[in-house]
C-alpha cells in the first residue's frame, strides 16, 4: 500500500488572498455613489470571510433587506468583473507555493468562497498546474466548520490527517481542522473576528512564509 503524504491545506481569503481590499474599494464605491462617507478598512476587514451580506450589513448599517440584496447584487457583479486584475496575496505567499512546489510537499485550498469566484482567480495564479485539491462550497454537501472539505482534500492528495495541516485565519477555520483531525494553524493577520491566540490551534504564524517553520 502506497504511504500516505503530509499536506498543507489553506483556506484562501485572509490565509492567501487579501481579497479584503478589493472588497473595501467596492464598499467604498458603493458609498460613494450614494452621497456617504467612505469606510475605513477595518469595517470590511473583520467580516471578509463571512461574505458580501454581513460586509454590506457592517458597512451600510441603515439600509433595509431590499436595499441590501440590490447592493448585494452590485457588489458582487462588480467583484467578478475586476477580481483578476485586482489579486492581492499576502507577502511571502508566492515565496511559500514556491518552497512547496520545490520540496515535493503536496497542497490544496478549502474555501467557502464559490466555485464562481474561486477557479479564475485559481487559473490566474496558475496553482491549478501545482494542486488538483481546491475545494468550495460547489464540492461538498456540508460547509465549514464541517470536516467534509478536508477530509476531499486529503483523499485527493493522498495524505494522511494525522500528519498534515490546515491554516486558516478565522476561529472556524481552526474548528474545521480540529473535526477534521488535522493539526491546525492559525494565522494573526487576515480576517480574524476574535484573538486567534484564543482558539487553541496547534500553531500560530504572523505571516505566510512562517510556515516553512513549523513544517
Amino acid at each position: 500500500m502506497q504511504e500516505k503524504n503530509s499536506a498543507i491545506l489553506f483556506d484562501l481569503d485572509g490565509t492567501l488572498l487579501n481579497s479584503g481590499l478589493t472588497f473595501h474599494k467596492i464598499v467604498n464605491q458603493l458609498k460613494k455613489e450614494i452621497n456617504q462617507e467612505e469606510v475605513p478598512f477595518e469595517k470590511v476587514r473583520k467580516y471578509s470571510s463571512r461574505g458580501a451580506s454581513l460586509i454590506l450589513k457592517n458597512s451600510f448599517p441603515e439600509i433595509d433587506e431590499v436595499q441590501l440584496a440590490d447592493l448585494k447584487k452590485s457588489f458582487l457583479e462588480r467583484y467578478f468583473e475586476f477580481m483578476l486584475d485586482d489579486i492581492c496575496l499576502y507577502d511571502g505567499v508566492i515565496e511559500l507555493i514556491d518552497f512547496l512546489a520545490n520540496e515535493s510537499i503536496p497542497w490544496g485550498i478549502v474555501t467557502n468562497k464559490s466555485e464562481k469566484y474561486t477557479r479564475p482567480i485559481i487559473e490566474k495564479l496558475k496553482w491549478h498546474e501545482l494542486t488538483n485539491a481546491v475545494i468550495c462550497p460547489e464540492n461538498v454537501s456540508k460547509a465549514k466548520p464541517d470536516p467534509e472539505g478536508i477530509i476531499k482534500a486529503l483523499n485527493l492528495l493522498n495524505a494522511s490527517n494525522s500528519e498534515s495541516y490546515y491554516v486558516g485565519d478565522h476561529k472556524r477555520d481552526i474548528e474545521t481542522g480540529k473535526n477534521a483531525n488535522v493539526k491546525t494553524i492559525a494565522c494573526t493577520y487576515g480576517f480574524h473576528e476574535t484573538d486567534p491566540h484564543s482558539w487553541q490551534a496547534d500553531y500560530i504564524i504572523n505571516e505566510p512564509i512562517e510556515l516553512k517553520n513549523v513544517i
